[in-house]
């Protein structure tokens, strides 16, 4: 691993997900010594946690007498107890996942005003801090990273432009569509992102709706792709057993094939271990993590705190990044307010060199409303025109993310 390769970071990055030991070969490569991890178990509760990867992380490094390198710390289990959002302790099912009808029965506007008595009001301003992650950007774990290769690599810089094409980072549109109104209005969205020079994935609920097959023809042909959203939006896949939520997944079986359907995103963003097992072995990708998320189901905050790619369960899970469209405008923003969040965001993956990942819905009430797709057409437009950004689907970032891996299984997709 050579410290000055353009996808020299990304590859470091790619390291952390298998285990301990690829990590430490990893760290080893880039420093050219043998590195050893000192630390103890990481803390389980969310500051103390967070609160690791605002240290230094040269701080305390000791070099052996055979100028091996220990690190005073556990960067990659401390590293796994925030991706996994171990942070939150064991989830139960909530309320709102035993209801046996699809909560979408309820009008879009109803379902908004009801929100926040299923979700509870947590006492904090949406960009109060703590408690952790920090939203709407959480910049701590992937700086930590960052410094870590640049020490280790003898104050290399990590590449600036580490995505193919030389891009500074990369580009993900999309819509999760949870209702055949949503469903309706996708054509007209899927014209004007196409117009846009986007790679748009829509992902649709197996057995929520009547898929139009003309449709998903028609996004592939525009060079997008079609994702799953569950088998029906019941919220309540996640908190099945393995084998009951593959057996759901598996009932769709006839749209994965008819469509080349590669990847999944679990109704409300809720996910569990079980749920990952089923998951990983039916889908090369999953994005039902969001790397920070506010005034959620489960809690007053939640998320994988980083803008790139890792693995669950062995499952590569690609975050959401731009605070979703339902969340801003559930938080109450509007007009200028509403993009300022979106681009304060976008400016930090940029900087970083992420996952710049829209999630939007096609509803009526949400992106299915042209004011409000007016206001993201105005910052994709900036961030369009300033022409850094690698422009792609999950799937094409998945199988990118594969090859950094290891070069030989990037053709698994």
């Amino acid at each position: 691993m050579t410290p000055g390769d353009d996808s020299a970071f990304l590859r470091f990055l790619a390291r952390w997900d298998r285990d301990e030991d690829a990590l430490r070969t990893a760290l080893a490569e880039t420093a050219g010594r043998q590195v050893d991890f000192l630390g103890n178990a990481p803390p389980t509760q969310a500051q103390a946690l967070f609160n690791l990867f605002e240290r230094d992380p040269l701080d305390a490094v000791t070099q052996g007498e055979d100028e091996s390198l220990s690190l005073p710390y556990h960067p990659w289990a401390a590293y796994r107890a925030i991706v996994e959002e171990q942070y939150l302790g064991p989830l139960k099912a909530p309320l709102h996942a035993r209801v046996p009808l699809p909560y979408h029965l309820v009008p879009g506007g109803l379902r908004m005003l009801l929100y926040p008595l299923v979700a509870g009001r947590p006492e904090i301003t949406p960009e109060q801090c703590p408690p952790n992650p920090s939203w709407p950007v959480e910049p701590r774990l992937d700086r930590f990273r960052r410094d870590l290769f640049e020490g280790m690599a003898g104050g290399h810089q990590a590449p600036k432009n580490p995505w193919p094409g030389g891009k500074r980072f990369a580009l993900l549109m999309t819509h999760d569509v949870d209702t055949r109104r949503g469903l309706a209005a996708s054509g007209t969205i899927l014209e004007e992102m196409a117009g846009m020079g986007l790679k748009p994935c829509f992902f649709l609920v197996g057995r929520g709706y009547k898929w139009d097959d003309g449709f998903c023809d028609a996004v592939r042909q525009a060079g997008g792709e079609i994702g799953l959203h569950g088998d029906t939006h019941d919220n309540r896949i996640a908190f099945e057993t393995a084998a009951r939520a593959g057996n759901r997944l598996d009932s769709c079986q006839d749209r994965i094939q008819r469509h080349g359907i590669r990847g999944f995103r679990s109704p409300s963003l809720l996910v569990s271990d079980a749920l990952y097992t089923a998951v990983g072995t039916r889908f090369a990708w999953d994005s039902s993590v969001p790397d920070t998320d506010t005034h959620t189901l489960i809690g007053p905050r939640r998320g994988c705190a980083t803008v790139f790619p890792f693995r669950r369960q062995q499952t590569l899970v690609l975050p959401t990044t731009m605070p979703a469209d339902d969340r801003l405008q559930l938080l109450g923003y509007e007009g200028m307010d509403f993009i300022a969040v979106l681009r304060r965001k976008w400016e930090h993956v940029r900087s970083v060199g992420g996952l710049c990942h829209f999630l939007t819905h096609p509803e009526p009430h949400l992106f299915g409303r042209r004011v409000l797709r007016d206001l993201y057409r105005a910052l994709l437009d900036e961030i369009l025109d300033a022409g850094d950004a690698w422009i792609a689907t999950p799937s094409m970032v998945a199988k990118h993310w594969r090859g950094l891996e290891d070069p030989a299984s990037s053709s698994e997709l």
